[in-house]
C-alpha cells in the first residue's frame, strides 16, 4: 500500500497544504509545534478512518471551521483509489473512487496504517480495552469473518448485562449458552494471533535492540480456555453470577481478556523502563508487520512520530538498519534532518506548511 499524495483543508494546524509523498521513507522534521504530527495524523486518518491522538472529530477542524477535508492518491495491489474523507464536528463522510463510502468495515479492510507514536508506549501500562481494540482490530484485518464475531458477541453480552442489571436471572442461563459457543469462537482467533506473533517477536527484538533477553506475548483469557470446551465454559459462568449480579455487568468472556509483554519473564507493566516499552511495543509492530506482508501479501504504511527521542545511539542505528530491508512506506517525524543518507524524500514543517 503507498500513499502517493495527499491533501490536507483546515485541518489541525494545515489551511491548505499539498505533498507527493515517496514509496519509500518520508522524513518530516521540523522544530515541535510546527505540525509535522498533525501531517501524519492526516495520513493516518485516510488509512484507519481514526486519530491515533483523540476520538473527537472535532478537534481535527482549525480553529473556527466547520469541515476539514481529507484527499490522497492510494496504490493498493496495483490498483490505484482516489480517497476523499469530510471531517466535522458530527463525524466524517468517506468518498471511495468518487462513491461514498458506507461501511467503515469494508473501508478499514482495504486500507491501513501501522503507527508507533509517544502515546503507544501506554498501550501495555495501562487501559486494557484498549489492547483488546487493537489486536481486535488486527485481527479482524487478517480475518474478516472475527469482526462478524465480535459484533455478534457484543450484541449478547450486552443483552446479559441488560438483565443482570435488572437482577433479571430467569433468562441468564440462555444467554451464557450463546455467551460461551460466541467466546470459543474469539478466544481460538485470538490464541492462534498471539502464537503467530510470538514466532517473530523475539528475533525481531533483537535484530531492533540488540538485547539478548527473550520477549514474548502472553493472552491471558478471563475464561480459563481448558482446550476450548464449550461445558466447561458454561460451568465458569454459571460460577460467576453472584459477582456479575454485584458488579451488575458479566465479569467473564472476551471482552475482560487481557494481554502482557513478557521480558525474560518479566511483566511489563510491573517491570519496563520507558526505553524498554517504546523498543518492545516497536517489536510488537514490527512483529505484526511482518505477518502481514508475509502471510497475506499487504504492506501497510508504516507511520512513526517521534520514534528517536529517549534512544541511545546504540539503538538509533540498529533501527535504520532495520528500516532499510522494509518494502513499507514509511512516515517519520523528527525535530532534525537525517544524520544519514536515505531513500526517500525530505520535508520541512513550518507553521502549516511545507516548505
Amino acid at each position: 500500500m503507498i500513499i502517493r499524495n495527499i491533501e490536507v483543508s483546515q485541518f489541525r494546524n494545515y489551511s491548505s497544504t499539498t505533498a507527493n509523498f515517496s514509496p519509500e521513507l518520508n522524513w518530516i522534521y521540523g522544530e515541535n509545534g510546527q505540525g509535522k504530527t498533525n501531517l501524519i495524523e492526516a495520513v493516518h486518518y485516510l488509512c484507519n478512518l481514526e486519530s491515533f491522538r483523540t476520538r473527537k472529530p472535532s478537534l481535527l477542524l482549525q480553529e473556527k471551521k466547520h469541515k476539514a477535508v481529507l484527499q490522497a492518491q492510494v496504490k493498493r495491489r496495483q490498483v490505484q483509489h482516489n480517497i476523499r474523507v469530510n471531517i466535522t464536528k458530527k463525524g466524517r463522510h468517506v468518498f471511495l473512487d468518487q462513491s461514498p463510502s458506507r461501511r467503515v468495515s469494508e473501508y478499514i479492510f482495504t486500507f491501513m496504517a501501522l503507527s508507533f507514536t509517544p502515546e503507544d508506549v501506554n498501550l501495555f501500562r495501562n487501559v486494557p480495552q484498549e489492547r483488546r481494540k487493537f489486536f481486535n482490530r488486527i485481527i479482524a484485518f487478517k480475518d474478516p469473518a472475527y469482526l462478524k464475531n465480535i459484533q455478534e458477541y457484543s450484541k449478547i453480552i450486552a443483552q446479559k448485562n441488560a438483565l443482570l442489571r435488572r437482577g433479571n436471572t430467569e433468562q441468564i442461563p440462555l444467554w451464557n449458552g450463546m455467551l460461551a459457543s460466541s467466546a470459543i469462537h474469539l478466544m481460538k482467533h485470538c490464541d492462534n494471533f498471539v502464537e503467530e506473533i510470538n514466532f517473530h517477536l523475539n528475533d525481531i527484538f533483537r535484530e531492533l535492540s540488540g538485547r539478548t533477553e527473550k520477549l514474548k506475548l502472553i493472552y491471558k483469557p478471563s475464561l480459563n480456555p481448558k482446550d476450548f470446551q464449550e461445558k466447561n465454559f458454561l460451568q465458569q459462568l454459571e460460577k460467576s453470577l453472584a459477582k456479575d449480579l454485584q458488579y451488575g455487568f458479566s465479569v467473564l468472556g472476551p471482552h475482560r481478556d487481557e494481554y502482557h509483554l513478557l521480558m525474560d519473564g518479566k511483566k511489563d507493566r510491573d517491570f519496563f523502563s520507558q526505553g524498554e516499552f517504546r523498543i518492545t511495543n516497536l517489536s510488537l509492530k514490527m512483529s505484526i508487520n511482518r505477518i502481514l506482508c508475509q502471510r497475506y501479501r499487504f504492506y501497510p504504511v508504516l507511520i512513526f512520530d517521534d520514534l528517536f527521542s529517549e534512544l541511545d545511539d546504540e539503538l538509533v542505528k540498529h533501527i535504520f538498519h532495520y528500516f532499510f530491508v522494509l518494502k513499507n512506506q514509511i512516515f517519520v517525524t523528527s525535530t532534525s534532518e537525517p544524520s544519514q543518507s536515505l531513500h526517500g524524500k525530505i520535508f520541512h514543517v513550518v507553521r502549516g506548511k511545507l516548505v
